[in-house]
């Protein structure tokens, strides 16, 4: 299960985004017209540029949570008013349903049979809403008037909210236990905000509002997934060593770092496999990010390094002590065709303190890395402190 911390650290930057489309609406009347005229225009900008990331970067997922609402955007300014109605309820049922399984679903790219199943999958959507535009079935127009609450929220009707409340808990769901929290809380807002948008239908460009906060956050979280990509390792989670360096340069003159491997982890991948191995150092590091005074980074393989900015050297050395013997008592479950084994993990560590004669921090490195050779030759699950 996710940390709430986590959690809402991830929520903050969509979050921010909805809020200020709520005071927006609130206080339009205080805004100049001529920015209010310019909301199409903007919410086609944003969402070109989405697009054009999106394919650049190899993403269906950013694109297929904004292109839908491009499409009923532009529906609503060509249908006449029925048609217009018999879309906005099908769209605020379908729409919610497919955030939800354009989130489930993985990235694979364009040019493959995923991505064109995808390509399928939305072909097929948009198909069935304009046949039941142009072909209204009463079965499926008689559903819109179904009660399930006591309470009112129209124009939206009562099948949508339970569908959006079943995709809202869903989302909250993966965001609790899942992975990728900066799609799963970006989601969550999406989903809230559209529903916002929707109810407040009838106030003058709450609609387009809406749907400009949802293409803010679509092209904040592909800035944040790039990010992502070039500073996290994919694997881990942790910061990579394109971050360590970053971090290394902002030291002050006062810093303590350790350098941590795993031991024996080329014997135990070569007799568990490397899927194992794998989820091994998904263990780890999931230790190692909780490492008290520090930050810790994969810096690559088996090996790891955690930075202690402006800390002495002894509370770094009983940090990455702590760390040593939690890894060492937390049992590791190897999973065979037939039987499971229990295992422990054990880890070596050396942790250097800041010294006047390093150039810079990649000294420092080193020689913690030499105490960590000195703690596998003297029998491995130990912190050396370097000289």
């Amino acid at each position: 299960m996710n940390s709430a911390k986590l959690i809402a650290i991830n929520f903050i930057l969509p979050l921010l985004i909805g809020v200020g489309f709520i005071f927006f609406n609130i206080y339009q009347e205080n805004i100049p017209k001529y920015f209010l005229s310019i909301g199409p225009y903007l919410f086609y900008l944003l969402s070109i540029i989405v697009v054009a990331i999106s394919w650049h970067f190899n993403r269906l997922k950013f694109i297929f949570a904004l292109l839908p609402l491009v499409l009923l955007y532009i529906s609503f300014g060509l249908l006449s008013k029925e048609h217009s109605t018999i879309l906005y309820k099908l769209f605020s049922v379908v729409y919610p349903l497919h955030l939800l399984v354009f989130l489930l679903l993985q990235e694979r790219g364009f040019f493959t049979i995923w991505g064109y199943l995808k390509i399928l999958f939305f072909a097929i959507e948009l198909g069935l809403i304009v046949w039941f535009i142009q072909f209204p079935n009463d079965l499926v127009l008689n559903l819109f008037h179904i009660k399930l609450f006591a309470f009112n929220l129209f124009p939206l009707s009562d099948i949508s909210v339970a569908i959006g409340i079943f995709v809202f808990f869903i989302m909250l769901s993966i965001t609790l236990f899942g992975h990728l929290l900066i799609y799963n809380t970006s989601f969550v807002v999406i989903l809230i905000t559209f529903y916002v948008g929707f109810y407040f239908v009838k106030v003058p460009h709450a609609l387009e509002h809406s749907f400009i906060v949802i293409s803010l956050i679509v092209l904040v979280l592909l800035v944040r997934e790039a990010y992502r990509l070039a500073f996290y390792d994919e694997l881990t989670s942790l910061p990579g060593r394109r971050a360590l360096i970053e971090d290394m340069a902002k030291l002050g003159r006062k810093y303590s770092l350790a350098m941590v491997d795993i031991d024996f982890f080329k014997k135990f991948n070569d007799t568990y496999g490397h899927d194992t191995g794998d989820e091994v150092l998904k263990m780890v590091a999931s230790k190692l990010a909780n490492v008290g005074g520090g930050k810790a980074y994969r810096y690559g393989g088996e090996e790891f390094t955690i930075l202690f900015p402006s800390r002495e050297i002894d509370e770094s050395y009983i940090h990455t002590d702590i760390l040593r013997e939690t890894i060492a008592t937390t049992p590791f479950i190897v999973r065979g065709k037939k039987t499971t084994k229990r295992i422990f993990v054990n880890i070596s560590a050396g942790v250097v303190q800041s010294d006047s004669k390093d150039s810079d921090p990649f000294d420092a490195m080193k020689r913690a890395d030499n105490a960590l050779y000195k703690a596998k030759q003297a029998g491995r699950n130990k912190v050396i402190k370097a000289k």
